[in-house]
Order: structure tokens, then C-alpha cells, then sequence
């Protein structure tokens, strides 16, 4: 691996982008302020998780719930058990220090990917436009981020660092970052079979065994006992039916767009179909998408060899799009995770920037995701989301990805 230069392009790009990030979360911040502490966001649930474990109190109620459930605190004991310190300190020191950490581990994120494009293609450095660009098509996602103050920086940090690892060839680290991303939310698991299936077997143990000891590691604190309390109800949540959250118009993920066009309770049905079909549906286009992902990106030289390279990068931001999608709960905010495809697609454009397909499905994917938002749309907004126009935008980015694995076969950038 070759020494690392400093980037004077990056170097700009954080700059400014401290700047954007520190107006946006003054303006945020501001927003959400009240004299006692914040108002209602993701941030003070998590809060009250934090505060709630430290006494040993349930963070499993259901009695917490309003608005269908939405607020139930519906992560691990061991992120609960992460969260305790900032409940030391006022609200309006815990938001700006939360804040902090999503600044410097989303610019680590961007920072880890462009590393591997540039050593995997043996790039000096990248352009400043490619940061502002890829940037500019997440920025909406970031939004909401700040706005309601969630944690989906940590995932997405949690699992480019894992990807790093694997570059670094430190499989064992690789699988303990991915199992912490697990711990913060559950999606990620989709990895530990894609580890398995790419034979990267130590980072799968590994993620394994790290989830092991975060579920254990409560104990320390509450006791056996406790902590096993905590555990059987953070499961018994998660297998917790929500069908109000499923229709919900707000949520985009996959199954949500399925149901809403084929189950009878929804204002935009097409037509009516059982449950049972409803979920057949969603399991054969899931399958599919996996199917295609793994298919698409079979003949790239990079599998020649067993190094993290560019082109597992493009196959990996397939996955975190599975991910996104497969969740039967696919906020706004989870959407950050298409930072790594729009960074993939941005390097692949600059460098073949006659493919107009895979640019205009950038620029539809755009369109649906980013442009198509409430500031935008007005009181036409919940029509447009029930017919999930950020999940039809994110498949678009899927496909323009896709595409970009079809065109890169053979190529020595892909190496």
C-alpha cells in the first residue's frame, strides 16, 4: 500500500465544510432549544435510555409510546449503556457535543472512502468537485440527520471503518467494528453473511464474537439478571408488529412501498392482495436485489485477489442500499448511508463520463430523493412519500450502481 500524501483538496472541502455543517447545526439546534432542555426528538429518547440504564429502570416500556410507537427506544442495552455519559451534562451541552461527533465521524467516513478509491486506482488525489458533489446528493439525508439528531452517523463510521479494516487486511478489527455498528442499530447483520459469502471469515467470527461480549458487557454494571431483563425486551421490541409504522407515509423502506400499494388500508393502493403475497412480494424482489448485486460484480478483476479494492467498495455500497431497504422501518435520516454509493458513482462518472446512463439515474435518483422533499412540495408532500419516491430514488441509484459493475468489467480501476 502506498504512503498516503497530504490532500490539499480534502483539506479544503473540510473547511468549508465545518462551516455548512457549524450554520446547520446552529440553525437546528435553535430550533429544537427550549429553556429546559430540547424538544422532542430521536436524541432525547436515546437520552432517556442512557439515564434510565444507570438506574437500572426499564428502557423497554411500551407505556413511552405515542404516535404508534415511534418513540420507543428501540436499540441495544449496550448503546444505552454508550449514551449514559452525555445524560452527565444539560441538554444543550449533550445536542452541540452529539453534533461534534457527527461532524468529525461523517468527514471520517468520506475521508476512509476517498482513501481507498485513491489507493485502489493509484490516484494522486481527487478533485475538489468530487467531495462538493458527493456532498451536495447526500446533503438531504444530513438535514434530517441534524434535525431530528439520530445516530445513523455512527452506523455509517462504524461500517466504512470496517471496510477499511479489510483494505488494512485486520479482519479481526474489521469484524468488531461492524458488530459495534450492530449494536447501535440492527440492520447492519446484513453484512456478516455478505463476510461469509466473500470468504472474509475471520471479520465474520470476529463481528460475531464482538456482539457476544456488547450484549454481555451491561452486566458488568447491572448484574446477569438485569441484563438479561434488557435483553429479552429490547428482542421481544424488535419482533413487535407496527402496521401503523409500516403504512406510515414517512417511512421508505421497500416492504413499506409494497404494502402500501397492494394492502387494503392504504390511500394509494393499486390493488388489493393478502398479507401472505404482500411479504412473498417483498422476499422475491429482496432476493433478487442481493442476486443482482453478487451477479453484477462476479467477473471484476479485483476478486482475482483477496484485497478491500474499489470494486468490493461499489459491491459494498449495493449492500448498505440492501440494507437501507430491507429495514421495515426506513426513516430519511437512514438514507445517510448512500453517501458511500454517491461517492462510488461520482469517481465512476469522472471517469467515464460518456456513460449518460448511469447519469441520468444519478440525476432521477436525485430528483426523487433530495429535490422532491416537504420545503419543496408543500401539502403534496405525504401523497408523493406514499408512493415512496425516496425508495424508487434509491433503487434508481441501485441500478445506475449496477450499471457501473456491468461497465467496469475488466477494467484496472476496478482492481
Amino acid at each position: 500500500m502506498r504512503k498516503h500524501n497530504f490532500d490539499k483538496n480534502f483539506l479544503i472541502f473540510s473547511a468549508i465544510f465545518f462551516i455548512i455543517f457549524l450554520i446547520l447545526s446552529i440553525y437546528y439546534f435553535t430550533r429544537i432549544y427550549q429553556p429546559w432542555g430540547t424538544s422532542w426528538t430521536d436524541f432525547t429518547v436515546m437520552h432517556r435510555a442512557g439515564q434510565r440504564i444507570i438506574k437500572g429502570e426499564p428502557i423497554y416500556d411500551p407505556s413511552d409510546s405515542s404516535n404508534y410507537g415511534i418513540d420507543l427506544y428501540k436499540y441495544s442495552p449496550a448503546f444505552a449503556c454508550f449514551m449514559s455519559p452525555f445524560t452527565k451534562v444539560h441538554m444543550h451541552i449533550s445536542v452541540p457535543i452529539w453534533y461534534l461527533f457527527t461532524f468529525i465521524l461523517i468527514l471520517s467516513s468520506i475521508y476512509l472512502v476517498k482513501r481507498i478509491i485513491i489507493e485502489s486506482n493509484k490516484e494522486k488525489s481527487l478533485p475538489v468537485y468530487f467531495y462538493f458533489l458527493s456532498f451536495f446528493l447526500t446533503l438531504r439525508f444530513l438535514l434530517v440527520l441534524l434535525s431530528r439528531v439520530q445516530s445513523d452517523f455512527l452506523v455509517l463510521f462504524f461500517l466504512v471503518l470496517s471496510i477499511w479494516f479489510l483494505r488494512l487486511k485486520r479482519e479481526v478489527l474489521s469484524g468488531f467494528s461492524l458488530a459495534t455498528a450492530i449494536m447501535v442499530k440492527i440492520t447492519p447483520l446484513i453484512f456478516i453473511p455478505y463476510f461469509i459469502y466473500r470468504k472474509f471469515y475471520k471479520a465474520a467470527f470476529a463481528s460475531c464474537a464482538g456482539i457476544l461480549l456488547y450484549l454481555w458487557l451491561p452486566s458488568l454494571n447491572l448484574g446477569w439478571e438485569k441484563n438479561v431483563s434488557y435483553l429479552k425486551g429490547w428482542l421481544n421490541l424488535l419482533f413487535a408488529s407496527t402496521p401503523e409504522l409500516i403504512l406510515w407515509y414517512k417511512n421508505q423502506s421497500l416492504l413499506s412501498c409494497i404494502f402500501r400499494l397492494f394492502s387494503g388500508n392504504s390511500p394509494v393502493r393499486i390493488f388489493l392482495l393478502p398479507p401472505l403475497l404482500i411479504k412473498g412480494i417483498f422476499l422475491l424482489i429482496a432476493s433478487l436485489m442481493i442476486f443482482f448485486a453478487l451477479y453484477f460484480c462476479r467477473n471484476l478483476v479485483f476478486y482475482k485477489k483477496k484485497e478491500f479494492s474499489f470494486g468490493h467498495l461499489l459491491e459494498f455500497s449495493l449492500i448498505l442500499i440492501c440494507m437501507v431497504l430491507f429495514s421495515p422501518l426506513a426513516w430519511k435520516h437512514t438514507f445517510l448511508h448512500l453517501l458511500v454509493g454517491h461517492m462510488v458513482l461520482v469517481y465512476y462518472l469522472m471517469k467515464n463520463h460518456k456513460d449518460k446512463v448511469a447519469l441520468v439515474l444519478v440525476i432521477a435518483s436525485f430528483v426523487l430523493n433530495s429535490i422532491l422533499n416537504p420545503e419543496v412540495l408543500k401539502s403534496l408532500d405525504d401523497v408523493v412519500s406514499l408512493y415512496s419516491n425516496m425508495t424508487a430514488g434509491t433503487l434508481l441509484l441501485y441500478m445506475a450502481l449496477l450499471r457501473a459493475a456491468y461497465r467496469l468489467r475488466g477494467s484496472s480501476y476496478a482492481e
